[in-house]
């Protein structure tokens, strides 16, 4: 076929095309005229069709639907989970915090004028023992004589604690604000003018702040800005103003400082503690230090520079733990391919008595009466959880996987709550878990120890999932806290 045909045939078969598809878009194109708003053909396509029943679908700032939303907002009404912190934390504690009380508008606004007592004066003195036999409740009360004996200096120590206050025994300046009386010589208690609420402390990792927030407020507070970079670990005392932070030093070496809220400087404890812990009414602490020998143990108390030295050991590798008795359990340090054994150690005396022994991966939690050991060992299936009798020597199997690094006794001796993970991979527990290499995603269970029922309170993967450790109830026990080891913020569940 000569060129010139073939060039006529292509540009007649292109004038045809172009005029069979104009044609075709005059005779399907609407009746209303486009705007620039019309979403154009290719956005419209859905090769899946349309619901018959569309509702309006506007989305709010966050991309979702208004109905989404509302959704969402709802199920994270009713969550039981709450988290605490959008910062890793280092350690956290519940303690029983003084507040004003704040009165609200519609009560009568009374401004009374007060002044503190004068307890250097005899007068003042006697008004000091009358605020303390009607705040006390004292029987017998103190004879209102103006002199502070043994009785009254006991009295006011007893006052100090009740009021969070450091126990000195005297009228210091921080006790005498709440001995306070109106101008015309009427004395008022100043104790009514606070409250005690339920609230937590916590240590932000990255750089040691510490904030606190009351429960039913839910407001975080910061309370001190003291900063130390990249804090590990951190324990606090029973009124939760004096903290051990535990942080790895620009040279390697595990430093232990110890600071008290408002006080000009803290203290350093020895380099390279092994490991640290403190007793359940938080009024004491116990380390372990390596030396040539093996290790030591020390017992040192919050707000005294005495301490005590009274376990010798050639192995290093412990973990310490206390019972409400104030008695030290020791256990090895855990591996899943080791034997481990769980030790009783004697102040007084100064021995050690194993109550527990032989189990391969052993790790363990005493309960606060120091009768029952929950623990775990390792199995061909992951760790299993089992309850040692103390007196009866007596085991009995709990029929679940889990580590008690995720679980709490509860103040009843007898349940526990854990942090369970829906599955388990492997058996190199509790090495792998240690280490980072395995994450759970856990459910929330009530066990009782004597009857073995498991109750299941929530389960995280319906949410955000978590992996639950450093657990710890507020007093009621209708709180649980616990720390997210994928981040290690701060969360609570509700387990009412």
């Amino acid at each position: 076929m000569p060129r010139k045909t073939i060039i006529i045939f292509i540009t007649v078969f292109i004038l045809v095309g172009a005029i069979i598809l104009g044609f075709y878009s005059w005779i399907n194109k609407k009746d209303t005229t486009t705007t620039e708003d019309t979403t154009p053909w290719y956005q419209d396509f859905n090769p899946f069709g349309m619901s018959s029943d569309t509702k309006d679908t506007t989305t709010t700032k966050d991309g979702a639907t208004e109905e989404e939303q509302a959704q969402i907002e709802e199920e994270g009404a009713t969550s039981k989970f709450t988290q605490i912190t959008d910062f890793a934390i280092a350690g956290a504690t519940f303690l029983e915090d003084t507040r004003p009380i704040v009165k609200t508008e519609d009560e009568p606004k009374q401004e009374p004028i007060k002044i503190i007592i004068d307890a250097n004066t005899k007068e003042g003195r006697k008004e000091i023992q009358t605020i303390l036999n009607e705040t006390l409740s004292l029987k017998p009360a103190l004879v209102v004589d103006g002199i502070f004996g043994k009785k009254a200096t006991e009295a006011i120590k007893a006052f100090q604690k009740l009021n969070n206050l450091t126990i000195t025994g005297t009228i210091d300046e921080n006790t005498a604000p709440y001995f306070t009386k109106n101008t015309d010589g009427s004395t008022t208690k100043e104790e009514n003018l606070f409250e005690q609420a339920p609230s937590i402390r916590f240590v932000e990792k990255a750089n040691g702040h510490i904030y606190k927030m009351f429960l039913d407020t839910k407001i975080k507070e910061k309370v001190s800005n003291s900063t130390i970079p990249t804090i590990y670990e951190a324990f606090f005392n029973n009124k939760a103003n004096t903290v051990i932070y535990r942080y790895l030093s620009t040279n390697n070496i595990v430093s232990s400082f110890i600071a008290t809220l408002g006080a000009p400087k803290g203290d350093f404890l020895p380099q390279n503690i092994s490991d640290l812990s403190v007793s359940l009414d938080k009024t004491k602490f116990f380390y372990i230090t390596e030396n040539d020998n093996g290790s030591t143990g020390t017992v040192a108390t919050f707000g005294d520079d005495k301490k005590d030295t009274f376990f010798n050991s050639p192995f290093t590798e412990w973990l310490s733990q206390w019972d409400n008795n104030g008695r030290i359990f020791l256990t090895t340090k855990p591996s899943y391919s080791v034997t481990g054994s769980i030790f009783l150690l004697n102040e007084t005396n100064k021995t050690m008595t194993k109550v527990l022994g032989g189990i391969e991966g052993l790790t363990t939690l005493v309960n606060p009466k120091g009768t029952f050991i929950l623990y775990s060992a390792t199995t061909q299936t992951g760790p299993k959880l089992s309850v040692f009798d103390i007196a009866k020597h007596s085991t009995k199997n709990l029929e679940i996987h889990g580590l008690p690094e995720k679980c709490i006794w509860s103040i009843d001796n007898i349940n526990i709550y854990c942090a369970i993970p829906s599955t388990v991979t492997g058996n190199n527990y509790p090495d792998s878990w240690y280490q980072g290499l395995v994450s759970f995603n856990d459910y929330f269970v009530r066990i009782n120890t004597e009857t073995g029922n498991k109750v299941t309170i929530a389960n995280s993967i319906e949410e955000t999932a978590v992996d639950a450790t450093h657990l710890f109830l507020n007093k009621t026990e209708d709180l649980l806290f616990f720390t997210n080891k994928k981040d290690s913020t701060l969360w609570s569940l509700d387990i009412k």
